[in-house]
């Protein structure tokens, strides 16, 4: 019994702490916030921060859920506010000039909007399309969006015609995340792994659940070394499911990636298998390797998706160009279509990067173009 006095005592005081922090910020109203869910998703505010601290050192404020989220430079002021009503109260009482969020759903769920913030601007964590993976509401309530290219400046533009709701400023920056992992590949490696990464998913009839235990011995087989890394919503929502999964698989050669970087996974896979991960474009696009889409589960959250029948998502359209598909049935002879996705993936560089080209704003450049935005927008 004292020790659970002792823990409930500990955490009074955390939470003390806490709402004194969110006091401070309250009063200090900064000109920069930066949420973060947890450290999975810090590498995608990345290079926004670093941009914004060359012109406005200590005038960013770096707010986590996650106590060991901490962004690494002296320039940075690290604040962490916890979840549940913490994180509420955060959010009914903080004041800000411009709140930066890769969070979906602004003012829908547990994060409010007040008017205590001046603007609220949305940086995308995947540069997949806003119709198909996002909720219906996903996006309507923030003042600005970061945009990867026109794909979703159209769709954004769709949805507004069709729901009569007030127009965002929607900025063309590009996929600030192509250029943090471009800076960062090394492209000296030689792959010797498959890399299996399932999306999360609402629906409960889906690739991890239904499949996955097939697939992953179908490649251990094969003699292939398997690298097997979940969404971090699936840690999150199905630890269960990971946990007998890697139980499973313990004596093979078959490995958990679980950390919040997945430059390395990607780095040293030959080839991804998934079902509907936007980490799929990115490895066709910046790694140039092949994606394997197991296609008997599809991924639609957003109820109004048929609305926009006539757009082609940046996802579809990155399957179709250059992915390869394979059903149930499938699954006993993966060892083929591996191999004939890694002989035939060899000239596709100059395709990949006409496409780059065509559909995403400013690769090689996206923190040039938001330094002079920043002049006239925040």
């Amino acid at each position: 019994m004292f020790r659970s006095i002792k823990i409930f005592i500990n955490k009074l005081k955390t939470n003390y702490k806490i709402f004194k922090n969110i006091l401070l910020i309250r009063k200090i109203k900064p000109k920069y916030i930066f949420f973060s869910e947890n450290k999975n998703y810090q590498k995608f505010s990345y290079l926004l921060i670093e941009t914004i601290i060359k012109k406005y050192p200590k005038e960013v404020y770096y707010v986590s859920s996650e106590l060991d989220d901490t962004f690494e430079n002296s320039d940075v002021i690290n604040f962490f506010i916890g979840k549940g009503f913490l994180l509420n109260i955060f959010f009914l009482l903080v004041r800000a000039n411009n709140m930066f969020l890769t969070t979906t759903d602004l003012d829908n769920n547990a994060i409010k909007k007040t008017n205590n913030v001046d603007k609220y601007i949305y940086y995308f964590h995947g540069a997949v399309s806003t119709t198909k993976v996002y909720t219906a509401t996903a996006f309507d309530n923030y003042d600005i969006i970061l945009c990867n290219g026109d794909y979703q400046i159209n769709e954004i533009r769709k949805r507004e015609s069709i729901k009569k709701i007030k127009k965002k400023k929607l900025i063309k920056t590009g996929y600030f995340y192509f250029d943090y992992l471009t800076q960062r590949i090394n492209k000296q490696i030689v792959p010797n792994e498959i890399l299996i990464a399932p999306s999360w998913n609402y629906n409960q009839k889906n690739f991890i659940n239904e499949n996955i235990k097939e697939i992953i011995q179908s490649v251990l087989n094969q003699g292939y070394i398997v690298n097997f890394r979940p969404h971090p919503e699936t840690f999150k929502r199905s630890i269960t499911t990971i946990n007998n999964i890697k139980q499973r698989f313990s004596n093979e050669s078959f490995f958990l990636d679980d950390k919040p970087e997945n430059i390395n996974s990607m780095e040293n896979a030959r080839c991804l298998i998934t079902d509907n991960s936007g980490i799929a474009i990115e490895f066709v696009l910046l790694f140039k390797k092949p994606v394997l889409y197991f296609e008997d589960s599809d991924k639609i959250h957003n109820i109004d998706f048929s609305d926009y029948s006539e757009l082609v998502s940046m996802d579809k359209k990155v399957k179709e160009i250059f992915g390869y598909t394979f059903k149930k049935e499938n699954i006993k002879d993966l060892d083929v279509l591996i191999n004939k996705s890694i002989s035939e993936f060899v000239n596709k560089e100059t395709e990949i990067n006409n496409f780059v080209d065509e559909n995403f704003y400013n690769f090689g450049s996206t923190i040039k173009n938001f330094n002079d935005i920043m002049n006239n927008e925040f």
